[in-house]
């Protein structure tokens, strides 16, 4: 394991939000073929990007690889990352904590041996990281809980909860206060003590993406139902009830919502696939970016950050 003084320095201050303006219109991701085309009045921005499992981290406008780490996960407005080792320290898996202005990092314990804690994500409001915990079992890996990052007090707290789905993969609400993952082809919300607070039943599993609520909070998106001709779905998160089946769209990743009528889908096509922003009626907006056939089988994925 790399000392916490040598981790702060392979973390590159990541450019602030403000500075977004002067981004260029293509950047190239290191190691790919990916370009990625952005502007200046983007609701969201590629912070990091994994390729199996090596993690990329940006630098101003480029992105630089970051040696001993699996993942890395930008919090919204781009002052704070989140790394995930690729190897255990000392019988225990942990997190890296980092400072993207003050190039300051510190390294935070969650689970013990044979226990994993992985897929970051952060509160809206950049006070807490969700991790989740899996173990290796028998056609591969199943989930027991979560762990609670807490920025502010540089701690981590491992939570097992009972009854919980093998596949879930937990997520924040907006409200920063319960948490969200798959359960039995439906949606269950937790308390961040691992109480079940609330379960939406056949609403299919939580899209992919940082987040699975749109910016206002009401849209909860999820792949729909095996029942269902569509693929993506859009549910009301205070009612429970379906709002949008998203016609003619077949994804092969969903990366979160675009803004409130809009989302980001990787969608497949010949040879190549096209991370593209869609609307909720199924109508493509604009090409993000195009991923070769070769990156895709690599299971290249792109974070990304909310200004």
């Amino acid at each position: 394991m790399l000392g916490g003084a040598v981790i702060a320095a392979c973390l590159t201050a990541l450019a602030p939000s403000a500075a977004h303006a002067a981004l260029p219109a293509d950047v190239s991701l290191p190691d790919t073929g990916v370009t990625v085309r952005e502007s200046p009045a983007d609701p969201l921005t590629v912070t990091s990007y994994t390729l199996g499992n090596l993690a990329y981290l940006r630098r101003g406008e480029a992105f630089a690889k970051q040696k001993g780490y699996q993942e890395i996960t930008v919090a919204p407005g781009g002052a704070k990352a989140l790394a995930v080792p690729t190897a255990y320290a000392s019988g225990h898996d942990s997190v890296l904590l980092a400072d993207l202005v003050t190039e300051k990092a510190v390294k935070i314990q969650t689970v013990q041996k044979p226990f994993v804690a992985h897929f970051a994500h952060w509160s809206r409001d950049g006070r807490k990281v969700a991790l989740t915990v899996q173990r290796k079992a028998a056609g591969g890996w199943e989930t027991t809980g979560f762990v609670v990052v807490d920025v502010a007090a540089k701690t981590a707290r491992t939570v097992n909860v009972s009854g919980v789905d093998k596949t879930a993969r937990f997520r924040w609400t907006p409200d920063n206060a319960q948490l969200v993952a798959a359960h039995q082809g439906g949606v269950r919300f937790y308390g961040q003590d691992g109480t079940v607070r609330r379960t939406l039943a056949r609403t299919g599993a939580p899209a992919g993406g940082e987040d699975v609520f749109s910016p206002s909070g009401k849209g909860l998106m999820t792949w729909c139902p095996a029942s269902y001709a569509e693929d993506v779905c859009v549910w009301d998160r205070s009612s429970g009830k379906l709002a949008v089946k998203v016609k003619g769209v077949k994804p092969k990743a969903l990366l979160g919502w675009w803004d409130e009528r809009s989302f980001v889908a990787v969608l497949p096509g010949s040879g190549v696939y096209k991370v593209v922003v869609i609307d909720v009626k199924g109508k493509g907006l604009r090409v993000l970016a195009d991923v070769s056939a070769r990156d895709w089988d690599k299971k290249i994925y792109l974070s990304y950050t909310r200004g």
